[in-house]
């Protein structure tokens, strides 16, 4: 696989911890260039040139070669999609074989560069909000300060909500490592796992305070640059995955959200590469191409030079085809002859599937979108279900449905507008990285993964285990750490 490095100070994955716990009892939750910069621990202050340089590395990171694109685009679509029924595996990787057949263990590869590589983000992002906060230069406005703050903060927030939906108890890393004291040092980095409700009340610490700070959303220069409306739609998601869901909140955040965007007019326009930071696009990772920040993950997927991976599944197929969604199925796969390429124990190699949203394998131009419209319309549609809005939520469905040019949906019960919600994000949001969380946040990922069957009717026998929903700890930081505990079963 090609790939194209940037180095970055490896230093910065290291960090010490101090946990912030808050909480809330009414219904709606609401409190309050690519240069990298690392200063010396010994500085009380940086320029405010010099911040600048800090947050535009924090979008480097996270987007970029050594950490971000890996962990924020390659591995959520094998995380989001190929674990799910939205994929296989493909190519001839283990790790991600054996992840998509829930055999992996603690010493799978994807499992350990995931954990790497979301610490190594979250440790670059410590390093920045230390410095930022020391700034104390006259050039970096009151307002400019809390912006960048609140931006590192709310990316921090999403990279440990990722974290606790892979691996459930992890530890929380808040403050940079004091590297000039090798036994502190040492020390500080032994941490033990918080429980899944500290990390989740963590990360509503961060995003509250990013939205009291970031831009508005008609601010932002890209739809990278986080702003209001990236703080409003998160929120939405974690108040609909938390282990105690708050729909109130869903529906409060999404409400804060859905006005300042439009669904743009064709599916299509969505993946031609011509309508970048689009009025639908929330949260848009931006690739410029090698000569600056590419994204070589189409390479994956696309092309007959090797076995490619995620395949799109029977099931993902059938449910479009048995929907009549042609507009969506188009644009999401397409079919080849790959006869005498390879084998496959899936699919008649005569038609064989390739996923194709990220349709430039040569370029590096494919942006991410790592949240749209539609996604917080379904969720707001969830929300209104739960509180007894069955019409509403169908009201919004439909409204998804209009663009793709399919007849509008009814339900007769809240079970079943569960089912009609849960097929549209499904076929609206393939290979977008959420179908896998979408099946664990709605208790569904047993029934569905166990249920699922090859082209012909006969049952995969995944047999998937409780266990199983939560990614193993990966052996080499267990054996870093003797503080860090597995997960059962593993």
């Amino acid at each position: 696989m090609k790939k194209y490095k940037i180095k970055i100070k490896s230093s910065i994955a290291l960090m010490i911890a101090a946990v912030t716990m808050i909480a809330g009892c009414s219904k709606v939750l609401d409190k309050q260039p690519k240069t990298q910069v690392v200063a010396s621990e010994d500085s009380a202050s940086i320029s405010a040139a010099d911040a600048e340089n800090q947050i535009g590395g924090v979008y480097t990171t996270y987007r970029g070669y050594d950490y971000g694109l890996e962990f924020n685009v390659l591995d959520r679509i094998t995380n989001g999609d190929a674990i799910s029924d939205n994929a296989y595996a493909g190519g001839d990787n283990t790790d991600n074989i054996t992840l998509d057949l829930f055999t992996a263990n603690s010493l799978n590869g994807n499992v350990a560069r995931d954990w790497k590589d979301a610490y190594g983000i979250i440790g670059r992002i410590n390093i920045t909000l230390d410095q930022i906060q020391k700034c104390v230069d006259p050039a970096l406005t009151a307002t400019r300060k809390n912006q960048m703050l609140g931006e590192a903060r709310f990316i921090r927030a999403f990279t440990y909500f990722d974290l606790v939906r892979l691996y459930g108890r992890v530890p929380l890393f808040l403050k940079p490592a004091d590297t000039k004291n090798a036994e502190i040092l040492l020390n500080a980095t032994l941490l033990h796992q918080s429980s899944t409700d500290s990390v989740y009340l963590q990360i509503l610490s961060d995003l509250w305070f990013a939205r009291s700070g970031v831009r508005q959303v008609k601010d932002a220069a890209t739809k990278m640059i986080i702003s209001i409306g990236q703080v409003n739609a998160v929120l939405a998601k974690v108040y609909a995955t938390m282990p105690t869901k708050n729909w109130d909140s869903v529906a409060y955040y999404a409400d804060q959200t859905i006005p300042n965007y439009t669904m743009l007019p064709d599916y299509r326009q969505l993946w031609d590469n011509k309508h970048k930071n689009n009025s639908e696009a929330i949260w848009e990772l931006n690739y410029e191409g090698y000569n600056v920040i590419g994204n070589w993950v189409p390479s994956q997927f696309i092309g007959t030079d090797w076995k490619k991976f995620n395949t799109p599944s029977n099931d993902l197929v059938s449910a479009f085809d048995t929907e009549g969604d042609s507009i969506r199925l188009n644009a999401t796969i397409s079919f080849s002859d790959i006869t005498g390429h390879w084998t496959d124990p899936h699919w008649n190699l005569a038609r064989y599937p390739f996923m194709v949203k990220y349709n430039d394998p040569y370029n590096g131009l494919n942006d991410f979108y790592l949240i749209r419209l539609p996604d917080i319309l379904l969720l707001k549609a969830e929300a209104l279900v739960e509180k007894g809005d069955i019409n509403g939520a169908m009201t919004l469905v439909n409204q998804v449905r209009a663009r793709v040019k399919l007849n509008p949906k009814t339900a007769t019960s809240a079970d079943d507008a569960r089912t009609i919600i849960a097929k549209e994000r499904r076929l609206e949001l393939a290979f977008e990285g959420n179908r896998w969380y979408d099946l664990l946040r709605t208790g569904t990922a047993l029934t569905t993964m166990n249920a699922q069957t090859d082209g012909n009717g006969n049952n995969l026998n995944y047999n998937v285990q409780p266990y199983r929903l939560l990614m193993p700890i990966p052996q080499a930081q267990i054996d870093l750490n003797p503080f860090l505990i597995q997960n059962d079963g593993y």
